[in-house]
């Protein structure tokens, strides 16, 4: 009995095309999250709006996908585009996140374009739904926040979520403000190493669903997601802070601004 030869003709055609068209398709999808499209330079800003008052950015970084972060103080005097100068922070109650990118782009002179608004709850939920997040604490903090007193001491803690959110905000010592971007960077930092955790795999989607509750960006879901995969993959390095002294103007604190070192720090991170 001879034999039994099977050819698989049309099949056999109709597979090898699905797999080209699959493997096509996975190799557009690479392309689109390795190669840089548009500026990836994203504007993170900490939202401390409260009841009947309008909404100013606490926190401001900006950050670029394998590059570097930079964290704008504050109380940084700029020139506002329509408005004047003010501080850095006044751009997002005068003109929304949109004139918050717009400041910031004619501050550090390179193009950045998106936005994510953080509403500082959103810190308090996403540390929960991680299981917490382990920070080292430079000295002791202590105050009442939003009519709640925290305690954290000095050391290698493991923050709750309110416990994140007073160490975040937590503007005491000397150094008060400037102080305050030194733990929010030890934050950020701590933050991305715990949401990277294997062990925190399973934790992911509710952190992310936390996350997404807490913000207003103008990236949709799609590119958002590729710019934080751009970021997951290739990393943000150093972060550093726009250099200035402080200084009082008609009696107002202000974060002056030196442009010559600042194009030098805008050159390490996120040019």
């Amino acid at each position: 009995m001879g034999m039994e030869v099977y050819r698989s003709g049309r099949r056999g055609r109709g597979l090898r095309a699905a797999l080209l068209l699959l493997g096509g398709l996975l190799l557009l999808l690479a392309a689109y999250v390795v190669l840089p499209l548009g500026t990836d330079r994203v504007v993170l800003l900490g939202s401390d709006a409260r009841a009947a008052e309008p909404s100013r950015s606490d926190t401001i970084v900006v950050a670029k996908a394998g590059g570097g972060a930079l964290a704008v103080p504050r109380d940084t005097l700029v020139q506002i585009p329509g408005v004047g100068q003010d501080k850095v922070n006044a751009a997002l109650a005068h003109g929304g996140p949109e004139l918050a990118v717009k400041t910031l782009e004619g501050l550090t002179g390179v193009p950045i374009g998106n936005y994510v608004v953080v509403d500082f709850g959103a810190v308090e939920e996403i540390v929960d739904a991680l299981g917490g997040v382990t920070v080292e604490v430079d000295e002791p903090i202590q105050y009442t926040l939003d009519g709640r007193y925290v305690s954290i001491p000095a050391g290698r803690q493991t923050l709750d979520g309110f416990e994140a959110l007073a160490y975040v905000r937590y503007r005491g010592g000397p150094t008060a403000d400037i102080g305050r971007i030194g733990r929010q960077q030890e934050f950020l930092r701590a933050l991305a190493a715990e949401a990277a955790s294997p062990r925190k795999l399973v934790r992911l989607p509710l952190a992310a669903r936390a996350a997404w509750a807490n913000v207003d960006t103008n990236m949709n879901p799609i590119s958002a997601g590729r710019l934080a995969l751009r970021m997951w993959l290739f990393g943000v390095g150093e972060v550093e802070l726009y250099p200035g002294t402080p200084q009082y103007i008609n009696g107002i604190a202000y974060w002056v601004p030196d442009r010559t070192a600042g194009a030098r720090a805008v050159e390490a991170t996120i040019a």
